[in-house]
């Protein structure tokens, strides 16, 4: 059973206000675990955390960074970049956006100090250098101080109700620098691989325990936002699948009553039922009854012909045992007794026609729409048909 990783502080500088550093050590980890977590850690550490920083400047007399400042020796682009520097601490964290002021008379050097900020907002590093007036004369401006995470640019600051503001870069993340190694251990302390070491840098708004406290909830927030895990290729798959049953469905409906017959005949006789033989000869008796009433509209049409005679014939075939012969071919229904070639007959197959009383159904046009018939296979067809049905002399 594992046991529990254990996060233990091994080293606390808090001396210098504008950056505090801590070391922490994870153990308990078993091997490749510390390369996971540090570098989840790190990137939770460097991106994710939120902060304070001035996000806008707007200077009296100037609409653009690049308008000069009477009486100031630094251009606008130089103050935006000591602005940047300014770190700015919320003592309540309340996360709404705020306005700082400054008004100068010269000569004077400007510092970060000389800001006026509401109640709660705090400047770590007063001593930082705005600006430096030379003359007489009078500096104003604002600034708009928000609350945000990781870096962004000015030209993705959105800077809502303030149009004349000029966007500055800002890098709200509270913790400068992130450091982590692996310290491999020996089989015999507690039977664990390895510990992870973790040493974090801030710049004096946060503490480094609790920035390390806070990345640990941002893990376990981001992680917990996944409530729905979907597999689309899996519904895909569902979908090809239905699909290919329908298909077979729409093609076992569509197959002939010859068919039928023929997968009732063939499963039945493997399987030695007597239900289905007696199915099978139900069918074939309702065939052959169709073929005899056809049969018999033919023997009515040959009766009411006349036989013809045949002129220089010494000895005749009885008339009466020629269509008796054809009679009984007409009763098997079998194809080859009309002396179709085997080839003709497999295409006829295919297209569901296996007995004579089905091929004598499809008129010419209809021939012509079933494939691998060509002209001179139909017109075989209508030959061999023509000399079925002559009348004998």
């Amino acid at each position: 059973m594992k046991t529990s990783s254990k996060c233990k502080c091994l080293y606390l500088d808090l001396l210098n206000p504008n950056e505090f550093y801590g070391h922490f050590v994870f153990t308990s980890l078993e091997k490749s675990e510390g390369t996971t977590i540090g570098n989840m850690l790190r990137r939770t550490l460097l991106s994710n955390l939120y902060g304070v920083r001035i996000t806008g400047v707007r200077v009296a007399g100037t609409n653009n960074e690049f308008t000069p400042l009477e009486g100031v020796r630094e251009d606008l682009l130089e103050i935006i970049l000591n602005l940047k520097e300014i770190i700015v601490y919320d003592k309540n964290n309340t996360g709404q956006p705020c306005y700082g002021r400054l008004k100068a008379h010269g000569p004077a050097i400007v510092t970060a100090g000389a800001l006026i900020l509401p109640n709660d907002i705090k400047i770590l590093n007063p001593n930082a250098h705005l600006l430096t007036i030379s003359d007489n004369s009078l500096v104003e401006l604002e600034l708009r101080i928000e609350y945000g995470k990781s870096y962004t640019l000015a030209k993705d600051q959105k800077l809502e109700g303030a149009p004349d503001f000029i966007p500055i870069d800002s890098n709200f993340a509270p913790v400068l620098k992130v450091n982590w190694y692996i310290k491999p251990l020996s089989q015999a302390v507690e039977n664990n691989n390895e510990e992870l070491h973790l040493e974090i840098f801030t710049n004096g708004t946060v503490l480094p325990h609790q920035a390390l406290l806070q990345a640990r909830n941002m893990i376990g927030y981001m992680l917990s936002t996944v409530t729905n895990i979907e597999f689309p290729c899996f519904d895909l798959k569902e979908i090809k699948e239905n699909n290919i049953k329908d298909d077979k469905s729409l093609i076992q409906t569509n197959i002939g009553e010859e068919q039928k017959m023929k997968e009732i005949k063939d499963y039945n006789y493997n399987s030695d039922s007597e239900k289905g033989k007696e199915k099978v000869d139900v069918i074939k008796e309702e065939k052959h009854s169709k073929g005899k009433e056809k049969v018999e509209v033919v023997k009515e049409k040959l009766a009411k012909e006349k036989p013809k005679s045949v002129v220089g014939k010494e000895k005749m075939e009885n008339p009466e045992e020629k269509l008796l012969q054809r009679i009984a071919d007409m009763e098997s229904g079998s194809l080859k007794g009309l002396g179709l070639s085997n080839r003709i007959i497999k295409v006829l197959n295919r297209a569901n026609i296996n007995f004579t009383w089905d091929l004598i159904q499809y008129s010419t046009p209809k021939l012509r729409t079933i494939g691998g018939l060509g002209p001179k296979s139909i017109e075989e067809i209508e030959n061999k048909l023509d000399l079925f049905f002559e009348p004998p002399i």
